[in-house]
This record gives structure tokens, C-alpha cells and sequence, in this order.
């Protein structure tokens, strides 16, 4: 996007997650977010791009390899949230505030308090990794690119195992977020005209599949593919 945008100036600035929807919708300052998902309570406060930012395999759980070993899981395979933590008793790491589309959300807000562990901050998702490392948790959510990720930078890839949710739909849609002010809605509409460019492109298709587990590359590849034609 800096690339296709070269005539303005970008500025970057570190937003804890668990900030980051607070600091949007502060209307003191304008900032944009490049992947956000879009919800009724965030369509409310803030600004978002029609056009899609980000197209990626909808977000998944890891788990240690012993464990899903031990409830007979199959690595790769679709698994229900809902019923690993109500028959399992399983406990399961989130980042603070982070939504994860209607569906997961509306799950995750209606699980036992006490099967949840939450944490905030900056890497909060390699701490989380770190405490599933120790047994201290049972499993995590979040999107398998940054599973995989965080795996292979700490080393534990070859314990890990990366799981689709069979609640939720197999892709998932992020979409450039801006604070509601003129000016971010100035930057919307520049952004968006740019995302019609960026997403035909092969480079853009190469950054959507770079972090993913070999073994769910497929998955995501018929979708760009798709997407692509269709344009």
C-alpha cells in the first residue's frame, strides 16, 4: 500500500490490541488500522473500506500435539469450540478486547468465565504461546498465519497443531479501520481506491499465503484464486 500510495507520507504508530478500538474512536487523533473486522458495535464508531484489506482462513485453534494426540483430533481437521470447552473443560487463551466475527465472539462471550484466560499488552499472543508451551493453557485462538508464525520464531513448531473451527466459515474478510474524522475519511476513500489495485496483484496474493501451515496453503489458494477471476 506505501508502494501504490507514494505521493503520502505514512506514519506509524504502536498500539497495544487491546487498545486499539479505544484509539480509533478517539476522535482527538486519526488513525487507521490495515485489518479489522467489521461489526455492528465498530460500524458505530469507526470508518472501514468496502473494499477487503486482508483475505485470510478464518481464525483456528493450536493446541500442543500431545493433547490433541490424547482426544484423538486430526491435525488440519475442522473442530468444535463449542464442545472442546463445554465436554472437555479445556482452557483457552484469547487476547484481551479482541473480536473474532459474530460467531466466535458470540461463543467466546458465552463460555464459562473460568474456562477463559485473557491477557493484554503488546506480544500478548507470544505469552499466550509461551503459557501453552508450559501447560498452563489448554489452547489458543487466533488465525493460523500467526500461529504459525510465532511457532516457528519461538521454536515449537514441531509441538504445535493447528485446528479450523467448525463454527465459523472457512475464510474471513479484514477491512482497513479509520477513526470517524474528515480527515479518516479522506484516508478511507484514498485506500480504497489503492485495495482495488493491490489485491489483483500476484504479491498481494504471495503475503496472504506466506505464514500459513503448508498443510492449509491449499485452503486459502482456491479462495484468492477465486477472488481473483471474479475481479
Amino acid at each position: 500500500m506505501q508502494q501504490q500510495l507514494s505521493n503520502y507520507r505514512f506514519d506509524y504508530v504502536h498500539i497495544p490490541g487491546s487498545r486499539a478500538i479505544h484509539e480509533l474512536s478517539n476522535p482527538q487523533n486519526t488513525y487507521c488500522i490495515l485489518s479489522l473486522y467489521k461489526t455492528q458495535r465498530r460500524l458505530d464508531k469507526l470508518l472501514f473500506t468496502n473494499n477487503a484489506s486482508t483475505v485470510g482462513l478464518s481464525p483456528a485453534l493450536v493446541m500442543r500435539k500431545e493433547l490433541a494426540n490424547t482426544l484423538g483430533l486430526v491435525e488440519g481437521e475442522p473442530v468444535s469450540l463449542s464442545q472442546l470447552l463445554a465436554e472437555q473443560g479445556l482452557r483457552l487463551g484469547l487476547p484481551m478486547n479482541r473480536s473474532y466475527g459474530k460467531e466466535l465472539d458470540h461463543i467466546i462471550n458465552h463460555s464459562p468465565r473460568g474456562s477463559l484466560v485473557t491477557r493484554p499488552g503488546k506480544d500478548v499472543l507470544a505469552s499466550l504461546t509461551y503459557m501453552l508451551i508450559k501447560e498452563r493453557l489448554d489452547m489458543l485462538v487466533g488465525y493460523p498465519s500467526e500461529h504459525y508464525y510465532l511457532a516457528s520464531k519461538m521454536g515449537v513448531k514441531e509441538q504445535m497443531a493447528i485446528f479450523p473451527i467448525a463454527e465459523v466459515a472457512a475464510i474471513s474478510h479484514g477491512y482497513v479501520g479509520c477513526s470517524n474524522t474528515a480527515l479518516g475519511s479522506e484516508h478511507i476513500d484514498i485506500i480504497n481506491a489503492a485495495l482495488e489495485k493491490i489485491t489483483t496483484t500476484d504479491s498481494y496474493q504471495q503475503v496472504m499465503m506466506r505464514w500459513l501451515p503448508p498443510q492449509l496453503k491449499p485452503r486459502l489458494q482456491q479462495q484468492l484464486q477465486t477472488r481473483l477471476k471474479a475481479q
